[in-house]
């Protein structure tokens, strides 16, 4: 058996240098300060939470940690997969985006901050066919509301980042979910196409 599914549309992007502000949905600000199993902190999410000293969270304080986190997690200097914690993917020294936003989050959330995860689509602009789907982080500034950080890329979301789903870890953001049952085995191919 094997299930297709194909979606093409049209969004409108703005620049908004990664400040969503304050829109606010269903779920209440304490719902993203509830950790998860891929974002619960151990020692090391712990002692990285001491770079975040103010729970209404900072700007430049958030700057600073996805540096460090950057810094401390390279992108791809470790094997890591769809079930990997963001204390293991800290431990182990490297990850992909998925690992960089929960690392994030969970740091976040160890020092009180709401953060909540984020996949959707980056374009790159170097090309049509992109590599995959995306992942970041925002964070809930007192005064500001929702503000994005891309810590793989070192930057705050602009207008090549299409939002697709919100959540408290990669789990609740996952763009396709579903159930199985039986002992069949499972496999997903993506490919990916994202032009202006």
């Amino acid at each position: 058996m094997q299930i297709s599914l194909t979606v093409s549309g049209e969004v409108e992007t703005h620049a908004t240098n990664g400040i969503y502000g304050r829109i606010y949905g269903a779920p209440p600000l304490w719902h993203f300060r509830q950790t998860t199993n891929r974002t619960k902190a151990g020692t090391e999410i712990a002692a990285l939470s001491r770079m975040v000293t103010n729970p209404a969270g900072d700007l430049a304080e958030l700057h600073a940690l996805s540096a460090q986190i950057l810094a401390n997690v390279p992108y791809g200097g470790a094997v890591t997969d769809v079930t990997t914690t963001a204390e293991a993917a800290l431990a182990l020294g490297g990850g992909v985006c998925q690992d960089h936003a929960q690392i994030f989050i969970a740091v976040l959330r160890h020092a009180g901050v709401p953060a909540r995860y984020i996949s959707g689509y980056l374009m790159m602009d170097d090309r049509i066919n992109q590599d995959a789907t995306h992942a970041w982080a925002e964070a809930h500034i007192e005064g500001i509301g929702w503000v994005a950080f891309d810590i793989s890329n070192g930057i705050s979301p602009d207008e090549r980042y299409v939002k697709l789903a919100v959540g408290r870890d990669s789990i609740d953001a996952a763009p396709v979910s579903g159930m199985r049952m039986g002992d069949a085995q499972e496999s997903m191919q993506v490919t990916l196409q994202v032009q202006q």
